[in-house]
């Protein structure tokens, strides 16, 4: 089974040799209430967790709660998640809990590379940033489970629920 998944991932990338790729970050954020942070995108009329491209001067951790931070007005924080090391001229990252290839036009021609990370933050007034989002929202497990987004969205929150349990 390992083999065969291994090889549908290798399938999948030599799909994509002329395809554009970019890295993202997206934060699934709770707070101390047990409920997630979600937006409701502009463009695709879906919930989603806040997040967006890294930008070229910044890394993935910086581009997380920088996203939460203009499209949401939340302060959040990673959670921690490292192995520890600390090896001379080296610094270790925030490692995601979760990296996604996602497939954005259907096609392979377009993808997100989508670091994912999960996130802590005090239940917040919220402050859309009109710009980007309808709107946004503090969400329980169940109310959220009710909300319109995609199935890989509906995955991890279920995933990132599961893992916030030992956390709370």
């Amino acid at each position: 089974m390992e083999h065969q998944q291994e090889q549908t991932v290798i399938d999948r990338f030599s799909e994509m040799q002329n395809s554009v790729n970019h890295f993202t970050a997206t934060g699934f954020v709770f707070n101390p209430e047990r409920e997630v942070l979600l937006i409701l995108h502009k463009k695709l009329e879906v919930w989603l967790p806040p997040g967006g491209h890294v930008e070229a001067d910044e890394l993935p951790d910086q581009a997380v709660l920088r996203e939460i931070r203009e499209e949401t007005g939340v302060e959040a924080t990673i959670l921690p998640n490292r192995l520890g090391i600390d090896p001379e001229g080296c610094v270790e990252l925030e490692t995601p809990f979760l990296i996604l290839l996602e497939n954005i036009l259907g096609d392979w021609s377009h993808n997100h590379i989508d670091l994912i990370y999960l996130c802590r933050a005090p239940k917040a007034r919220l402050h859309p940033d009109v710009r980007e989002v309808n709107d946004a929202g503090w969400f329980s497990e169940e109310a959220a489970q009710q909300l319109t987004t995609f199935d890989n969205v509906q995955q991890t929150l279920d995933r990132a629920f599961k893992a916030m349990e030992s956390r709370w």
